[in-house]
């Protein structure tokens, strides 16, 4: 802690470069943001200063390491990006004589210094541009870490961190399923919940380019797609004494553009992260009525699981059929879809199922509007285990896959999915990643976890 001494040495020295006057509001916030670039600036000359006590790195003339023979060349100086502006220092230069392109940086290695910049300046960036547009993220950025202009960051250069942290986040998670799946590892657990567990599953679009080609002009052209981004939310079930109802908090993220057989192996981690192995409730699964989802639950529910079909998308389908029966905004409409709501919810699958085959009866075979109800049957006829509504309702589970919902809107689309974005590969699974970790609240945690091992 600084004493009374050195902040009045501080207050003294800021009074002289801005002076000091506070008379009106405007006066006020005029100071604070002179402090600010004054604070700024002090941390610019601490940081620069706390390489120079870190001393070169230097080893010695002759080092034997990973069995070559380093030959010290002398000191060298450089420029790297730090969180308050540039950081220069001299660090001791090593090569292998004789082998071209052989070098080695002692000191850069032991503070896992390998592109030009600091690890706390990437942790903070990227804290903003996984919030935001990368030059809304800059803007702020330089607000509060470069008021005086100076030292600013290339675009690139914010796309470059973000790249290499969301590449390490993937790795650190694929290495976890790895341990996992593969040698039976124990993950340390993370919130454990110890109540009812619910894992909701779904998918969501980004825009990327798929590719690029070189037109006969020497123009690059490139191929836009969308990707499925696969999410699962892990959270923890409440019970809403007042309104009489179970809802989903406390929730941690997963997410991955990858086929559905490697997203659910990463669904598994993140439950054992959660306390899936400890001792908790249920465990619920709830998800709309994609197959790609059902398919592989069975592969990561745990015995005694809850498997539930999203209750409003299950009513989605009946407003299709009565759409389809009685068209849409009718009186008709409206009764016979509120009588088979209320049908599903009282867990009347079955009973709805017979009521829709006998209207197929009379529509006939082969027919347009035959087709369609043959399909709408199959599905609530597929679906019926997970439609057990009034039993869920019992057992103080919730019926409603809005959690997932929410996550594919705020933790993928609110920064990834915005007005003309459109992604490369390495750039979307990146940010995937930065985002679940973000939004997870534990990205501080999994920005030590990768720091290089010789930091």
């Amino acid at each position: 802690m600084m004493d009374d001494a050195i902040i009045s040495q501080l207050l003294d020295c800021f009074k002289a470069i801005y002076g000091l006057k506070l008379d009106s509001p405007e006066a006020l916030w005029q100071t604070q943001q002179n402090l600010l670039e004054f604070v700024m600036g002090l941390g610019r000359r601490l940081e620069n200063g706390v390489f120079t006590k870190a001393g070169t790195g230097y080893q010695g003339s002759i080092v034997e390491r990973e069995g070559k023979r380093w030959r010290f060349v002398g000191n060298r100086e450089t420029a790297i990006h730090g969180l308050f502006g540039m950081i220069r220092y001299w660090r001791a230069y090593y090569i292998v004589p004789g082998m071209k392109g052989e070098s080695w940086i002692p000191l850069d290695e032991r503070l896992g210094i390998h592109k030009e910049h600091t690890p706390g300046l990437q942790y903070i960036l990227s804290g903003f541009t996984a919030r935001e547009v990368y030059q809304g993220s800059l803007d702020w950025f330089y607000q509060i870490f470069r008021p005086d202009g100076k030292d600013l960051l290339s675009m690139r250069k914010a796309l470059d961190m973000d790249y290499e942290l969301g590449g390490k986040l993937e790795q650190r998670r694929q290495q976890e399923t790895e341990a996992v799946h593969g040698k039976g590892a124990v993950i340390e657990e993370h919130r454990p919940i110890r109540g009812t567990m619910a894992v909701s599953i779904d998918a969501g679009k980004v825009r990327e380019k798929l590719g690029e080609r070189v037109t006969a002009e020497g123009e690059k052209k490139y191929e836009i797609g969308f990707r499925d981004v696969k999410v699962a939310a892990i959270s923890e079930v409440f019970w809403d004494a007042k309104r009489q109802e179970a809802y989903c908090s406390d929730h941690s993220y997963v997410g991955g553009i990858e086929h559905a057989d490697e997203f659910f192996p990463r669904i598994w981690v993140e439950m054992c992260r959660r306390g899936v192995n400890g001792t908790h409730g249920k465990c619920a699964f709830l998800a709309d009525g994609a197959s790609w989802i059902w398919d592989r639950v069975p592969d990561i529910a745990p015995e005694g699981s809850v498997l539930i079909l999203d209750f409003l998308h299950a009513c989605e389908h009946v407003s299709n059929v009565c759409k389809e029966l009685y068209g849409e905004a009718t009186e008709a409409y409206e009764q016979r879809f509120e009588r088979w709501r209320l049908m599903l919810l009282a867990g009347g699958v079955e009973t709805l199922v017979a009521e829709l085959k006998r209207i197929l009866e009379e529509c006939g075979r082969g027919t347009k509007k035959a087709d369609f109800l043959q399909g709408e049957i199959n599905y609530f006829t597929d679906n019926r285990e997970r439609m057990r509504y009034d039993e869920y309702l019992r057992q103080g589970l919730p019926i409603g896959s809005g959690t997932i919902e929410s996550c594919c809107k705020n933790v993928i689309a609110a920064r990834m999915k915005r007005g003309g974005m459109t992604w490369s590969p390495a750039g979307a699974a990146g940010m995937v990643q930065i985002r679940c970790s973000l939004t997870s609240h534990r990205f501080e945690d999994d920005f030590k976890a990768i720091l290089a091992p010789a930091a």
